[in-house]
């Protein structure tokens, strides 16, 4: 009885396969109302890329280069009368009108509001946009992991403790400004607007996928990156001459996934926002934007992903000053000496319990910090003492008179004592990284039954293992 009560392999097979193709056919009729949208409003896309989803694009959904492309070359142009933001809402007077009820130290909470609106709104003007992102099932950010993943998967890379802050500040926010004023205008907005778990989402699709424009206060700026990045890279722009924006929805754009090395980058214009080819494209390529200069942890944070070591050039891993402080006290000195380094560290900004060291792929960048911190700490009694009374760096001191730039290669030539110091903060964060010695195996064969979670996790362990055993390495 038990027996025929089991489906055969075959009749899985067939059933597995119906419903991949009618998720096929779901995904490719929402591409197409999508596209049909764009027409329709004026976006136009050059007919040498075109628009792919499944494994044929590095994710869900991707740009595909149709013929040879070559630089500078406007692959589309999205006007501005689609970005989706506060402004352009349907709902825009009445959230201009609440301005400054929904003020917020993010600056997303107005966006948020716009998106929970539009999104639960069936006529919305971004409704075929809106239904072809954000996919939810998609957006598998850490901030959706169980804590059981965030212990086994991503313990010492900096993850966890961002996510918990971003947590319990999108829910202060939610509660204090978001619902505050959707409860004011229920008329306006239904109780499946006033949901936390869909305001989390919809954070999560404004981290993933809106773009910000950062704009001179004296010309316009082509801006050489996107969506919601955490710092700004001009090109030959002063960044005191810049402000930026509130974070906004840009169709089409958001589509293009990332590489470090990517190959096109978005332009904002007076009329419009275009997609410009950086170099060359072959037929069949894919056409990848750049989210920004970020590194692994950042990228999984944000977006979900990261990229396998090395491609991503823009890796980093932080030493906490946590980390340097604990190296401290147990560098030796007595205790006294000790505390008195730590409170002159703190005193010159150089030490706070949310501050970092970072190491790059070809060094430390934050190099004059960290020179600044291993010369203290590896002064004696009475070294300490002249320093201190002199309120910096002694004029007989060679050592920091030329290039400080701390390039692993310059790391092998510092003083002994000031490596030790900066080796033993390495092996404390190494140590506190999660995964095991299998890490190493697991990236050279890179195992199919690994789970997209475990496998960028994994990425992100490695490139940060790397980075720190280049220091010690450096230091040795």
């Amino acid at each position: 009885m038990a027996a025929s009560l089991k489906r055969s392999a075959q009749d899985t097979s067939r059933v597995d396969a119906q419903a991949k193709k009618s998720i096929q056919d779901v995904s490719a009729k929402k591409l197409d109302r999508f596209l049909k949208w764009c027409t329709d409003h004026d976006l136009s896309m050059s007919s040498k890329v075109s628009i792919r989803w499944g494994s044929c694009v590095k994710a869900q959904y991707g740009m595909v280069a149709l013929q040879n492309i070559t630089e500078g070359e406007v692959l589309f142009s999205v006007p501005r009368s689609l970005l989706l933001s506060p402004q352009t809402s349907s709902i825009a007077h009445l959230l201009q009108q609440g301005q400054q009820e929904l003020e917020s130290r993010s600056g997303w909470v107005a966006l948020l509001v716009a998106l929970l609106y539009e999104y639960n709104n069936p006529s919305s003007l971004w409704r075929p946009y809106l239904d072809l992102v954000p996919d939810f099932s998609q957006l598998d950010l850490p901030m959706f992991w169980s804590r059981e993943e965030h212990s086994n998967l991503l313990k010492g890379t900096g993850i966890t403790e961002a996510v918990d802050r971003d947590l319990q500040f999108m829910e202060k926010e939610f509660n204090h400004i978001a619902l505050p004023f959707m409860c004011k205008h229920h008329n306006v907005f239904g109780s499946s607007c006033q949901s936390f778990d869909l305001y989390k989402k919809m954070v999560a699709f404004v981290m993933a996928y809106s773009f910000t424009e950062p704009i001179s206060k004296n010309s316009r700026v082509d801006q050489n990156h996107s969506r919601t990045e955490e710092k700004s890279h001009l090109e030959d722009v002063d960044p005191e001459d810049l402000e930026n924006t509130p974070p906004m929805m840009v169709p089409m754009a958001d589509i293009l996934n990332h590489v470090a090395r990517n190959n096109a980058r978005l332009t904002f214009d007076t009329d419009a926002l275009r997609m410009i080819s950086v170099c060359d494209i072959k037929e069949g390529e894919e056409v990848f934007n750049t989210y920004g200069e970020l590194a692994n942890w950042h990228l999984l944070h944000m977006y979900g992903f990261a990229e396998c070591f090395p491609n991503n050039h823009y890796d980093t891993v932080d030493i906490p000053m946590t980390v340097v402080q604990k190296v401290a006290e147990e560098n030796g000195d007595a205790p006294q000496l000790t505390a008195a380094k730590l409170v002159y560290l703190q005193e010159h900004d150089l030490l706070s319990t949310e501050g970092a060291c970072v190491l790059g792929m070809e060094g430390v960048l934050t190099d004059d910090d960290m020179l600044a911190i291993v010369k203290v700490l590896a002064m004696s009694e009475e070294e300490f003492a002249e320093h201190a009374e002199k309120e910096g760096w002694s004029d007989a001191d060679s050592s920091t008179s030329e290039d400080s730039s701390l390039t692993y290669d310059k790391i092998s030539q510092l003083p002994d004592k000031w490596k030790q110091i900066m080796k033993r903060c390495a092996i404390h964060c190494l140590s506190q990284l999660g995964g095991d010695d299998l890490d190493v195996v697991s990236m050279a064969t890179q195992p199919s039954n690994l789970t997209s979670r475990q496998r960028y996790s994994l990425y992100v362990r490695y490139g940060q293992k790397q980075l720190l055993n280049k220091l010690i390495e450096a230091c040795s």
